[in-house]
């Protein structure tokens, strides 16, 4: 029974995280450990990225790190392996903490679009995902809409690609909905 229920949670996270060209959401502050931990790379990617970003917010951190987000993600996930029924929101206050001071030198306030818009298709998307995941915690929001993230996104491009050296955060604002 417990198996069926597990692989039930995978399913239905896994087809959250999908695709987002489909009309899909996730309630961030319900994803368990366990299922967080079945998710196949690419979601997992996305909603680690997602998730860096609604705490950066709530620690009042206006920068993107890389190498600080890859050792969260390892010190997430192992405090998941032994506590898989908790939700990654528990485990995220308790392995990093929402007032760690890294040492980043990249403040998101100064990333222009030119910058961006340069940066490799991996890069990107973490950034995508950082800046919606720290604008959704600004407006108390744990819902993570992909159509709402994909039209934004195509929206913020167009922008960017004509407005090279105005910042991100301009960009987002100027053109996010």
């Amino acid at each position: 029974m417990r198996c069926r229920l597990l692989l039930l949670a995978l399913i239905l996270v896994s087809s959250a995280f999908a695709s987002e060209a489909r009309a899909t959401t996730a309630d961030i502050r319900s994803i368990t450990c366990g299922e967080y931990l079945a998710m196949p790379a690419a979601p997992s990617s996305k909603f680690s990225a997602w998730m860096t970003g609604w705490f950066a917010y709530e620690s009042r951190r206006t920068f993107v790190d890389f190498d600080l987000h890859r050792t969260n993600v390892a010190s997430v996930r192992g405090w998941c392996q032994s506590n898989p029924s908790a939700s990654v929101m528990a485990g995220l206050e308790k392995s990093i903490g929402v007032t760690a001071v890294p040492n980043a030198t990249l403040d998101f306030n100064k990333i222009t679009c030119g910058t961006w818009l340069a940066y490799g298709p991996a890069d990107q998307e973490f950034v995508r995902y950082f800046m919606s995941g720290y604008y959704n915690a600004a407006a108390s929001n744990s819902l993570l809409d992909f159509d709402r993230l994909q039209r934004n996104s195509s929206a913020v491009v167009t922008y960017c690609k004509k407005n090279k050296s105005r910042t991100l955060p301009t960009a987002i604002q100027n053109r996010a909905t």
